[in-house]
């Protein structure tokens, strides 16, 4: 991979990144061309945030929830969920996403070894409707990943006005912006005083986080990013 990808290198015309930190991160590692290069987001997958008033999900929670969805890999760093989840008793989890992995099977031994079989939730692959249902009734969405070029999720909670919590390294501080609520580190306490402590501050201030949020969620538009990429295929044209 890393072969191929130094020869795409030498080949382009032109670079776009989806990220500061992937433009970074490229330049750290690689022997980039001198050739034109942009930063261009990606967009919000959601644009359509209705839903049928009688629609409920396979599966529901008996309390309030924390929502995340990602493959279950190392990277998505799920088990720091599980395990802050024991200093937050009042609050289920729900992870949704692919989760026949190895690490799978460990983040299901740790829910065990925890004893919280009964208060997180693992639907597996879900649907737009399902992920919509669980974004716009979550008690706040959590993204405590070790690494992302990008980071779409995040993007698609603020579409519903949520309070965003996710790791402060890589790309995402660049996609959550200053109001989202950042973790340093993952000791499990450390993790719930930091979403307690956002969950308080969201609601004593919710009709501007709410707005905010929104409205950065609408700024990454898929339709200004074709725009972006086009102007960048025209300025390759002879």
């Amino acid at each position: 991979k890393l072969f191929k990808f130094r020869a795409k290198l030498q080949r382009a015309s032109a670079l776009v990144f989806i990220s500061e930190f992937a433009k970074k991160d490229t330049h750290a590692h690689f022997d980039v061309p001198n050739v034109p290069q942009y930063v261009i987001h990606n967009g919000n997958t959601i644009t359509d945030i209705s839903i049928p008033a009688d629609y409920q999900p396979k599966i529901q929670t008996a309390r309030p929830y924390l929502f995340s969805i990602g493959d279950f890999s190392p990277r998505k760093n799920f088990i720091s969920l599980v395990e802050m989840l024991m200093y937050l008793p009042e609050y289920d989890l729900v992870l949704a996403g692919s989760n026949t992995s190895a690490y799978a099977d460990e983040l299901r031994y740790k829910i065990e070894q925890l004893g919280l079989k009964d208060r997180v939730f693992i639907p597996g692959k879900i649907d737009d409707l399902e992920k919509q249902y669980y974004l716009q009734n979550c008690e706040a969405f959590v993204f405590p990943s070790l690494r992302e070029g990008f980071g779409i999720p995040p993007i698609e909670a603020m579409r519903f006005g949520k309070p965003v919590f996710i790791s402060n390294n890589t790309s995402l501080p660049e996609i959550g912006g200053k109001h989202s609520f950042y973790w340093d580190h993952y000791e499990p306490r450390y993790m719930a005083k930091i979403l307690e402590d956002g969950l308080k501050k969201y609601r004593d201030e919710f009709q501007f986080y709410n707005k905010w949020y929104i409205e950065r969620a609408q700024s990454f538009n898929w339709n200004s990013t074709a725009k972006l990429y086009l102007e960048v295929y025209r300025s390759l044209l002879p």
